[in-house]
């Protein structure tokens, strides 16, 4: 069966039970950009990997997830994984020139898409306490932000059907208008005392999209609506590690994964090359997304690359390529 338009965030069960959520938007013809969450218990001698000491049940498998995937150390020893064992999900990427863990579309056994979980979750009702305090915390954002049930949905383990004690409130909000409305009205939901927003970090403070609900964790992150998807025949090439002070000239794209900020203004830390033609700083890290805001500076160390498009061309910094030293940060 053919499984087409996923997007960021979907989760994918794989014919040989291997669990990953689809990456970011644009994908080969033939398969998803995706990460690796969980593995079946049976196939994880076959990974030199370390694993969490907790186990996940999924209709009868035992899952294990690992400690670490895509840090320098560890996702050349994933890649190698897949290469001497699962061939199939391994692609090596000529324009990038490195080896990428894909999901095979012909290889997809289920997909669990956020959205239609919710609509099933609020359809047959809570089957226990985490997920009636799930359906209770989306019902309140809704009515506090003013968006549509259409466009929340529920991300992590609770659309997988995994989850024990200990497991988060993962929702998704469809749509940078909805997500913006939906981080306003948990600041409104604090200040009334129907939730607790975690400041604990820098990230955390800026962010402010995790929290505490009726004692469970929650976070709150954005997926982009069918009509904000734009693909475009782009080639990518990349040109070395960089390290850039940049200006933020937009954040609109950033509250999405990858995070696409608009920059102006680039100049090289530790160098003198011309980097006038640096239109974009790009993070594929999740907890980079929505740091930075229109007027204030970024500062990122991670890959320079190459864009082409008909017509055009402009050069983007990336963070999040497993390479040593990457980070993305801003100043007022």
């Amino acid at each position: 069966m053919a499984h087409h338009n996923l997007r960021d965030g979907d989760a994918v069960v794989t014919t040989h039970g291997f669990v990953f959520y689809v990456f970011g938007y644009e994908h080969p013809r033939d398969r998803y950009h995706g990460f690796l969450k969980y593995v079946p218990e049976d196939h994880a001698p076959n990974f030199d990997l370390q694993w969490l000491p907790v186990t996940w049940q999924m209709q009868g498998t035992t899952l294990l997830r690992p400690t670490e995937l895509y840090s320098p150390q560890g996702y050349p020893r994933l890649v190698e994984s897949f290469r001497n064992h699962y061939r199939e999900y391994a692609v090596h990427s000529e324009q990038l020139d490195r080896w990428m863990i894909t999901i095979p579309r012909r290889l997809i056994a289920r997909v669990h898409r956020p959205s239609r979980q919710l609509m099933r979750l609020e359809r047959r009702g809570p089957s226990d306490p985490l997920e009636e305090k799930a359906l209770a915390l989306t019902d309140l954002l809704s009515r506090t932000a003013g968006i549509s049930h259409a466009h929340l949905g529920v991300h992590g383990s609770i659309n997988l059907g995994t989850h024990h004690e200990g497991s988060d409130i993962d929702l998704a909000v469809y749509g940078a208008s909805s997500f913006r409305k939906a981080k306003a009205a948990l600041t409104q939901l604090e200040s009334r005392g129907a939730l607790t927003l975690k400041r604990g970090d820098r990230i955390d403070a800026k962010r402010l999209n995790r929290g505490v609900y009726q004692d469970e964790d929650f976070v709150v992150n954005a997926t982009r609506l069918y009509s904000e998807i734009h693909t475009r025949p782009r080639t990518y090439r990349p040109l070395g590690p960089v390290e850039v002070e940049c200006r933020c000239a937009s954040a609109r794209e950033s509250v999405f994964r990858p995070a696409v900020y608009e920059v102006d203004g680039c100049r090289e830390i530790g160098g003198d090359r011309d980097l006038d033609d640096v239109k974009e700083v790009v993070s594929m890290i999740g907890m980079y997304r929505d740091v930075a805001a229109e007027g204030e500076g970024i500062r990122a160390r991670g890959v320079l690359e190459e864009v082409e498009e008909p017509g055009k061309g402009w050069l983007r910094v990336v963070v999040g390529a497993a390479q040593p030293g990457e980070y993305l940060d801003w100043t007022p």
